[in-house]
């Protein structure tokens, strides 16, 4: 079953089109078109897992494809396939999605998590936006290693446990859940859902549950946003298969693509 969430592949240094191609279309796929979404970015959370999220919450299969070095880059860029020279890299529907914000956007519509009402919809995209800034000082712990940095920067009067939490188990209150804006599901639950994940992740689900003990609607909104699609499934089985066996060595792994 881990299978179904997600065919791992390693990353194909001899990338089709070694020119780089025209950049008159950068969106489009062209003929190497997948019958699976593909995301290609290093193998562990970075900027990339709020994105895998969204697909496997959509209830999605997709294809990994792991950058290890310098070449892996050069040859992505070489394909023409992204925009602004940077990953993630998401290929779905015959186009080369780029840039967090407007991806995350794409996949919501495409899997029915953005609210089709101009309000709710921009409450929803406010809400992903506002996980995205929570989740900021984790994304460099891989880096450093420093859990107690870590823990205290996330405990900070404008951080995730300061301000976030509290504004989310609001939110939830308001909304009388069980999702953040009521009866349905939409990317803003998939988004919070992903930085709650993340503090799992480095601290354990001990720590986690001890640092969230305060807001039991966040707890209990964790566990209901596990229902979604196959969330649970790439929880707990999927990033096995495809994340690096420790943060530092996918830090190095980033460090070697980018500066070696």
């Amino acid at each position: 079953e881990q299978a179904a969430i997600l065919a791992q592949a390693p990353f194909p240094h001899a990338y089709p089109g070694t020119a780089r191609q025209s950049s008159a279309n950068p969106v489009s796929s062209g003929p190497e078109m997948s019958s699976k979404p593909v995301v290609t970015y290093w193998a562990g959370r970075g900027r990339c897992e709020p994105l895998r999220c969204l697909l496997a919450a959509g209830g999605d299969v997709f294809e990994s494809r792991n950058l290890t070095c310098k070449a892996d880059m050069q040859a992505l860029i070489a394909t023409g396939k992204l925009a602004y020279d940077q990953v993630p890299l998401v290929e779905i529907d015959g186009l080369n999605l780029v840039q967090v914000q407007p991806t995350a956007g794409y996949l919501a519509q495409r899997y029915g998590l953005c609210p089709s009402d101009a309000a709710k919809a921009y409450e929803a995209k406010a809400i992903w936006a506002s996980a995205d800034d929570a989740r900021g000082p984790m994304l460099s712990f891989p880096f450093h290693g420093d859990l107690e940095k870590t823990r205290e920067d996330l405990a900070g009067p404008q951080a995730l446990l300061g301000r976030y939490a509290t504004r989310w188990q609001a939110t939830l209150e308001r909304s009388g859940g069980p999702y953040l804006l009521g009866a349905e599901p939409s990317m803003a639950d998939v988004g919070v859902w992903e930085a709650l994940d993340f503090y799992r992740d480095i601290f354990g689900h001990a720590a986690f549950a001890a640092a969230f003990a305060g807001f039991p609607k966040m707890l209990a909104h964790y566990e209901q946003v596990l229902s979604l699609g196959r969330l649970r499934e790439w929880r707990d089985t999927g990033r096995a298969a495809v994340f690096l066996p420790d943060w530092a060595v996918y830090a190095e792994a980033v460090r070697a693509t980018l500066y070696s």
